[in-house]
This record gives C-alpha cells, structure tokens and sequence, in this order.
C-alpha cells in the first residue's frame, strides 16, 4: 500500500474517532461496561447460555432442561433489552454504524462508480459496452 494511501486512511479513522457518533457509541459502551445490574444480567445470560451449550451437547440430552433453560435465557435477555442504558448503547452502534455505512457508500462510488445503480460495475467480464 502506498505511503499516501495509509497516510489517508490514518487521517479517515481520526476524524472518525472525532465524531459523535463514535464519541456517543464508545461513551455508552464505557457506561454499560460499568452499569453493575447490566453486567450482572450479562454475566447471567452467559452462565445460563454455556448451560443450554452443555445440555446440549450431552450424549443423551434432556430436552426438558434445554427449554427450560432457553426460557430463562429469553427472560434474562427481554431484561437485558429493558434497561435504558442497554436501548442508548443500541442506539448509539446504530448511529455509528449508519455513518460508518455512508462512509463506505461514498468510497464505494469512487471506486466504483454506477456499481449498483445500473452503471459500470467495473467488471468487464461480461460486458462490451466500453470498448
């Protein structure tokens, strides 16, 4: 990769890291980290998750159980989904990820112009429109 390029790309993800988008996402991501009723439903949902693993994995599984525990599981993650913090953490990574998606949509038509609206894809495989 060309000096310029990397040098371009370091400048890309700086200014990314500038945005508030990224600033919100990484600002809840820290708060959730130490919201200690979120990190002990995940803590929760973990446990009883590596449960539902072992009880299925077994030679001869009791599918009783495995409902059971996959009920528990839904019912930790419906609490999970419940806490303000939780929804503004969501929130926040999508916000993020519609820009990082504009991001990638505006490098894609320069490097791809018309790729997906009907234009030139650029590959020329199948194609004898430019020659």
């Amino acid at each position: 990769m060309s000096q310029q390029v990397t040098d371009k790309a370091k400048e890309l993800a700086r200014v990314i890291s500038l945005s508030p988008e990224y600033i919100s996402m990484r600002a809840t991501e820290d708060a959730a980290g130490q919201d200690e009723l979120l990190k002990g439903l995940f803590a929760q949902y973990d446990e009883i998750h590596r449960q539902v693993e072992d009880a299925t994995l077994r030679k001869e599984p009791d599918f009783d159980k495995i409902g059971e525990l996959s009920r528990e599981l839904e019912t930790v993650l419906e609490q999970i989904k419940a806490q303000p913090l939780y929804q503004a953490l969501q929130k926040s990574r999508k916000a993020f990820s519609d820009m990082m998606a504009q991001v990638n949509a505006e490098l894609s038509s320069v490097l791809n112009p018309g790729g997906s609206q009907g234009g030139c894809s650029g590959n020329c495989s199948a194609c004898s429109g430019c020659s």
